[in-house]
């Protein structure tokens, strides 16, 4: 029975439970996913929020007991485990939580179609990522987003997700000659934008198979992305590498070699078709609606979330090559100006239609002027590596987008050993600009220091008074980071339309801070009195370790790099080596 926003639910035959409209989503999204672990029901209950959320393990122990809408599937004991079996607990929908959605006509997988394995539990972890992604990537710069209220409570959540218009059914649920097509992906989200249909298909790649099988599946996409030249499509190619630990692959290993030698076999391999080959990469240049990923699943997400939320990243990737050629006319010692491609339409311009396109030229003013073409692109796509085998040779520039963390880049090997890049900046030598947003520069960061003094004020009143945020934390805060001014411009234009401004104050002493907070009789009290830029971010990170939101995309995990603030020229680098550590730094 449903009442308005309400679902009431009948268990144990006299029993009836009633669920919200946030709670019975909740219930839905397990039921189509399968099962899910503890982290990723956290990170669903986020999202389903629109909010950092906890969903403690009282809460599941409510939904198991109290409910009786999930069940736990054990571990399998030790003595008989096998590679795929399953290293921790998942949790499932229950008899009654399978009729809770069945009378509400909602499609779900039946509970004797569950395969419990860590296959499908990597699938499940690289769609929540994405969805946890796209539900709290407040896109700062490309558009026009409004705070989802004016009291800021979901200030880190994106108003141009929307969870309800996506499609996480099963691929024989949606797709209505299913039968028709020789593939059935792991997962499935589909959704409508502008009127255009949209669909996202996760294969999961757990090292078991060989790449031919790999490059099989791509011509299938390739078959089936032509069969419906009016669907955008995404397959991505997600492949196990331990940052989801399981039995086979225990701890995070970059899948560099594996990326790349997929990367290579898709170069060369054919395809046999009706007695005559074809070049797979001839078919994939056939259909523009297919776009294909390979990533681990650390970063699969990335590219689905960025697909959702039609992710543009042009306006900023101008502003970052702006400052590069900046800082080039001051090392190279002539005027370096970067300038725009007058051919493109920044208003008209989107996730999609972005990749591979020349952006703009460096102009160099040596005599006589020299013009280095840039073009853009994203990290994983096959796209993205055929430009790399074609403009790096041409001496392009190819730019990727400024991201919180360095993203695993392809390589081009084979024409590196033909042909050996130098270390010396030269206009006259390919390279890659992979710009990475530090901590202390990232606008986001803002946002978080803003969510954590509403919502984490206990924590931050403990670290004032006693240097400490909780009795387990064993944070040491000899050094502590602030946010740079840099970061205050973007994110005030952003909250005006909430009527809030952020002054761009130099942090208190920690000593100062201290004395105002002892004499405070509340953490709520003294946390009013912080501004953001009082907030050390260390200390963010380390409220965020003790909250369970387990997140790849999560800002508050800081960047790998020492680079204080964002010297353009240390992010200009070869694709020479299939190890990015390995790979030959531009410099001077």
């Amino acid at each position: 029975m449903r009442r308005k926003n309400m679902y009431e639910i009948v268990i144990n035959g006299n029993k009836t439970i009633t669920l919200n409209e946030k709670q019975f989503t909740f219930l839905t999204l397990i039921g189509q996913l399968g099962f899910l672990t503890f982290n990723q029901l956290t990170l669903l209950w986020s999202i389903v929020n629109r909010t950092y959320v906890g969903f403690s393990h009282s809460m599941l122990r409510r939904w198991i007991n109290n409910y009786h809408l999930l069940k736990k599937h054990p571990v399998i004991p030790s003595q008989k485990k096998r590679s795929s079996n399953l290293s921790r607990p998942v949790y499932h929908l229950s008899s009654f939580g399978v009729r809770a959605l069945k009378n509400n006509n909602i499609d779900y997988i039946p509970l004797e179609q569950l395969n419990y394995n860590s296959h499908n539990e990597e699938c499940n972890e690289v769609t929540i990522q994405a969805l946890f992604q796209a539900a709290f990537d407040v896109d700062l710069v490309n558009s026009q987003l409004k705070p989802i209220n004016l009291n800021l409570k979901n200030i880190v959540a994106s108003s141009r997700f929307d969870l309800n218009k996506l499609d996480l059914r099963s691929f024989s649920k949606q797709v209505a000659n299913y039968k028709a097509h020789p593939f059935i992906p792991d997962q499935m989200i589909s959704f409508t934008r502008h009127n255009q249909k949209y669909e996202v298909m996760v294969e999961l790649d757990n090292r078991t198979e060989n790449d031919n099988i790999q490059m099989a599946k791509i011509f299938n996409y390739i078959k089936y992305a032509y069969q419906h030249p009016q669907t955008q499509i995404m397959m991505v190619i997600a492949i196990t590498d331990g940052s989801l630990p399981t039995y086979r692959i225990p701890k995070y290993s970059m899948p560099y070699l594996k990326v790349n030698n997929l990367l290579s076999k898709f170069k060369t391999y054919t395809i046999e078709h009706h007695g005559q080959k074809y070049s797979l990469v001839d078919l994939y240049r056939r259909v523009p609606n297919l776009t294909i990923t390979i990533a681990g699943v650390k970063e699969a997400h990335v590219d689905i979330a960025d697909f959702i939320n039609d992710k543009n990243y042009i306006s900023f990737s101008i502003t970052e090559l702006k400052l590069l050629a900046n800082i080039l006319t001051k090392k190279y010692k002539h005027k370096v100006v970067f300038q725009t491609n007058k051919k493109i339409n920044l208003d008209r311009s989107n996730y999609l239609n972005i990749q591979g396109k020349t952006i703009g030229y460096m102009i160099y003013n040596p005599n006589p002027i020299i013009y280095q073409p840039i073009k853009i692109g994203y990290e994983h796509t096959l796209d993205t590596y055929l430009d790399l085998n074609s403009c790096i040779p041409k001496n392009y520039i190819y730019c990727f987008p400024t991201r919180s963390r360095k993203l695993l880049v392809p390589a081009i090997s084979d024409y590196y050993q033909r042909n050996p890049g130098q270390p010396i900046f030269s206009q006259k030598q390919g390279m890659i600009f992979q710009p990475i947003l530090e901590d202390n520069i990232n606008p986001k960061w803002l946002l978080q220091l803003l969510f954590a003094r509403e919502h984490y004020y206990k924590y931050l009143y403990n670290f004032f008074t006693s240097g400490t945020i909780a009795a387990s934390n064993t944070a040491h805060y000899e050094k502590l980071t602030y946010v740079n001014s840099r970061a205050y411009r973007i994110v005030n234009s952003y909250l005006q339309q909430a009527h809030v401004q952020l002054n761009n104050n130099s942090p208190r002493p920690y000593q100062t801070l201290h004395n105002i907070a002892i004499k405070t009789n509340s953490a709520k009290e003294f946390a009013k009195q912080l501004n953001p830029q009082d907030i050390p971010l260390e200390v963010v990170r380390s409220i965020f370790k003790q909250i369970p939101i387990k997140a790849f995309s999560s800002p508050y995990f800081p960047t790998s790099s020492s680079y204080v603030s964002l010297i353009s020229s240390n992010y200009l680098y070869l694709p020479n080596h299939s190890n990015p550590k390995k790979r030959i730094q531009i410099a001077f």
